[in-house]
């Protein structure tokens, strides 16, 4: 049994351990659980999802649907607390549980990932109106103005939703469905159900944790898209490659909005659990590196930060390193629509960029490091300029990696 397979699961919180699991986890943060819990977490993960040949399902008829779908969901709540070598990033965000929901709609992840970003808004969006009087460090103006921003880009995503279909109906295939069927019910409610586990007691750090799950989404589709862009200009299929790249800005837009909801939080607020994130830096996400290299090119500058992080290295390497990005593909096509549409998607990523600099210089003190030991907001000054970035020799297509939401 493949544990990044699963079925459509069940929704967490049914009687049984599911429940057992989801309250120790929500009950006082992840940073609370003691070591013996943790242990059980690890123990129970190992038994929803052994190792090697003895994974696989035993004879029919042995498991019904229902034992099986439970296993399945401990497996995805309990994967941060494996024994197995698992970088904290992806310990604190539980990526996998996005990557089991993605996985199905590789061939074309578009409206799938954006249902999914707005399923992990929503949820957000929901917290956010819990009365305040239940949350000791709510502040009433703040949570208003959070809320209207998050109706906004929520906005923004249901526009996305209605512009994929269209563009289906036009080809004549069946748009993804306006209201979700039973089956995408239940993994959309596996997925939010099973990644919604901050770290610490504070209400704020729910609005950190769903805002980085919003940004990797965003960063595969912005990816899947510019790789989609970059392989119909080597097929001189320029109709295709301008909408992609237009898709790409459009995703690129969509990070400007979420920062935008981040900034709702006040740097005291982020301060109060940012040392029970520990050493989950964001400067650990593949997700976040390959959708540069795949717009922008291989960067010289982070040749460091591959190195010093083990999961990063093979970025150092071929075919990584010499990728030919979308930026060097559309000079190459040389044709101005799609030109026009590169520059959206670099005006997108510039004030993203800048933004997300402007964030840690804020919210980081400056005597404060990173928590993935770069200089924190130095480090992100010093990579808002792309100019440096290789423009890789023309070649091939990009590697099949690069159409994949990408996880340790």
């Amino acid at each position: 049994m493949d544990c990044q397979n699963f079925g459509p699961g069940v929704a967490p919180g049914r009687p049984g351990r599911v429940a057992e699991i989801v309250h120790l986890q929500q009950a006082h943060g992840r940073a609370a659980l003691t070591a013996g819990e943790r242990a059980l977490l690890a123990d129970w993960y190992e038994q929803a999802c052994p190792a090697g040949k003895t994974a696989e399902r035993g004879p029919a008829g042995e498991r019904s649907a229902g034992e099986e779908d439970e296993r399945a969901v401990i497996a995805l709540l309990t994967r941060p607390f494996s024994r197995e070598e698992i970088p904290e990033y992806y310990r604190y965000t539980s990526l996998h549980v996005y990557d089991w929901f993605l996985r199905p709609y590789q061939a074309d992840p578009l409206p799938a990932g954006i249902t999914a970003l707005r399923a992990t808004l929503l949820d957000l969006a929901a917290k956010e109106a819990e009365p305040p009087a239940a949350l000791p460090s709510f502040g009433v103006p703040e949570s208003t103005e959070r809320r209207s921003r998050l109706a906004a880009l929520i906005g923004e995503l249901d526009e996305l939703l209605a512009q994929t279909a269209a563009r289906a109906v036009a080809r004549g295939e069946a748009p993804w469905p306006g209201s979700p069927t039973p089956g995408l019910r239940r993994r959309l409610s596996v997925l939010t159900s099973c990644t919604g586990f901050p770290q610490s007691q504070e209400h704020h750090e729910h609005l950190f944790l769903r805002s980085v799950h919003a940004c990797e989404v965003v960063f595969y589709l912005a990816r899947w898209t510019a790789c989609q862009a970059i392989t119909a200009v080597l097929a001189d299929d320029l109709d295709r490659a301008i909408l992609h790249t237009r898709q790409t800005a459009s995703c690129a837009e969509l990070l400007n909005g979420i920062l935008h909801v981040l900034r709702t939080l006040s740097p005291e607020q982020f301060m109060t659990f940012r040392e029970a994130t520990g050493a989950a830096s964001a400067v650990q996400s593949l997700n976040y590196h390959l959708v540069e290299l795949a717009v922008y090119g291989y960067d010289p500058r982070k040749a460091e930060v591959f190195l010093g992080i083990a999961h990063l290295h093979e970025l150092n390497s071929r075919p990584y390193r010499d990728l030919w990005p979308l930026r060097s593909a559309v000079r190459a096509a040389d044709a101005p629509e799609l030109t026009a549409a590169f520059e959206a998607v670099e005006r997108a990523l510039l004030t993203w960029r800048g933004r997300h600099y402007g964030f840690g210089a804020r919210y980081l003190p400056r005597q404060l490091k990173g928590s993935g030991g770069t200089e924190g907001a130095g480090y992100l000054k010093r990579i808002v300029d792309k100019d440096p970035c290789l423009p890789g020799p023309v070649g091939g297509p990009p590697p099949e990696a690069m159409f994949r939401f990408a996880l340790r």
